[in-house]
Parts: structure tokens; sequence; C-alpha cells
């Protein structure tokens, strides 16, 4: 009896490991859609029928339009485009079968990425459009630089801040900005529920100048 019930254990345990094991196997790179670099090299890569082109969508305020790919599917994922070439890549909800290369995956809690940021970072406030955004990984691992950047959002589901007071959130709610030491923020762990990689729009010449020119014109005169 003593036999089989160690077998048994045995058993249970080799199938939770390799259930385990095909759940870290299932997610893909997102780095590698960027890699993609045009909407042809996203339906060579994963194959025309899982991209829909020429499509919107909204994020917080916005209203993008791009394509997406693995649609309705747990590798569903947005790519933006800026003159024929990906520039955007985005994934958003509780969970997806998709995985930064920097090691971030939907669901992750705010002291899970903090130790991967391997520095502390700010947040801006809760509940409102732009709410539990990265405003700046001050320096730390995921700081972007010319060639990539992360964007990424907090989310405490519905607003429910289980673990603190009404007027503890209130106060790390709003257009204000937070370091993620803040103990309310801590108690609070929100998870990951949007991550997003873009490569930054270096401006040309012309472009800076046109910039330049219309930050002149804005000014309030001395």
């Amino acid at each position: 009896m003593f036999q089989r019930s160690f077998l048994l254990i045995l058993i249970v345990s080799f199938l939770s490991c390799s259930q385990k094991k095909n759940q870290i196997q299932n997610f893909g790179s997102l780095n590698e859609v960027l890699d993609c670099m045009t909407l042809n090299g996203l339906q060579l890569k994963y194959g025309s029928d899982n991209v829909i082109n020429y499509t919107s969508w909204v994020i917080g305020d916005d209203t993008l339009r791009g394509s997406i790919i693995f649609p309705n599917s747990k590798k569903q994922a947005f790519v933006y485009f800026h003159d024929g070439n990906i520039v955007d890549v985005t994934i958003k909800g509780e969970s997806a079968d998709w995985k930064t290369n920097s090691g971030l995956f939907l669901g992750m809690t705010l002291t899970e990425v903090q130790s991967i940021n391997a520095k502390n970072f700010t947040l801006s406030g809760f509940n409102w459009s732009h709410g539990g955004s990265v405003v700046s990984w001050e320096g730390g691992k995921l700081t972007g630089d010319s060639t990539l950047s992360h964007l990424a959002v907090f989310s405490n589901v519905s607003n429910e801040h289980q673990g603190i007071s009404d007027d503890a959130y209130k106060l790390i709610s709003g257009e204000v900005e937070f370091d993620v030491r803040h103990p309310d923020i801590q108690k609070l762990n929100p998870k990951l529920d949007l991550i997003s990689l873009v490569i930054p729009k270096i401006p040309t010449k012309s472009e800076g100048k046109k910039i330049g020119s219309r930050i002149q014109q804005s000014q309030v005169p001395n």
C-alpha cells in the first residue's frame, strides 16, 4: 500500500513538473515580433492567417491603427507601424503567452518587476486612464536606449484595493507620481497588465527643425 501511494505521489509530481515546464515553453519572445520589421515579416513568421491587417484598437485615451497577431488568443499582440516599419508591439490583459527578453510578462507583480529592474522606479497614480503607468525606470536595467524602450502599466483590476483603506488608495490615485517604495503601493503590489516594446522614433534633421520651430512659437514672450 505504501509503495503504491509513493508511486502515485511520484507520478503526480512528475506531471506537475511537466506542466510547469510546458507553461514556460509556451512563452514566445515579444522581441522577436519587433525583429519581423515589416508586415510581410510578420506574415512570414507567424502565418498570414494569424495576422489581422489595417485594424484599430483603443488603449487608454488613444486609438491606434496597425495589425493584430493571433487575435482572441493567449498570444494576441498589437503591432504598430511607422513608415511601414514595426515600431511598437503591445500585449495587455491579465496574462499572455509572451515574455520580453528582459523577463517581463503579464501578471507579474510590482515587486517582481522591481527585482528585474534592480532599482526602484516611478509610477503614475492609480484610478485614471493612465493610472499605474511607469513614468521612469530611474536608470535601472529596464531603462531604454536609442534602440528599444520598455513601457509598462500596472493595474489592480477594477481598482480593487485589498489590504489598504479607501482613504489610502485615494492618496496614491490621480495624475501624480510616486516612488514604488511608497508603503501603500507596496501593500497593493499591483500586477502588470500592459507591456509595450517600442523602437524610439528619432526625428530627421528637418523634422527636428520643425519641432524646434513649433516649441519656439509656443513660448510665452518675456
